[in-house]
């Protein structure tokens, strides 16, 4: 069932950048074996959100498709190339763009062999 939503393109942008903030660890990183790294992400696609029924009423289901880029103090292109991880995570958001609801992310199969 679909019908005409109130988000804005940038509205839509910043509820999936608050999400993403919210669940991923972003920034300088130092890993277990001590090397510096730095994780930034990529927003790849955000759908068209879907009006929806909600234990708690009426909801949008928003779709969106991001990348998490890993770069650390050993990436050198073109031989070893920042770790890429892409995810596609659903969330369902009230009229006013609060999260009511969400699906655990998923991995998106990159054909890359090293990483799927």
């Amino acid at each position: 069932m679909r019908c005409c939503h109130t988000f804005s393109d940038s509205d839509l942008k910043n509820i999936v950048n608050a999400k993403i903030n919210e669940d991923e660890t972003l920034g300088e990183r130092v890993g277990g074996s001590g090397h510096l790294g730095y994780v930034r992400y990529e927003i790849d696609e955000i759908c068209q959100p879907k009006k929806v029924e909600t234990d708690k009423g009426q909801g949008w289901e928003i779709t969106y498709y991001y990348t998490l880029n890993v770069t650390t103090e050993f990436t050198i292109y073109p031989d070893n190339p920042p770790y890429e991880y892409k995810y596609k995570k659903t969330i369902v958001v009230d009229d006013k763009g609060n999260i009511i609801k969400e699906l655990q992310k998923e991995a998106v199969k990159t054909g890359l062999p090293h990483l799927f």
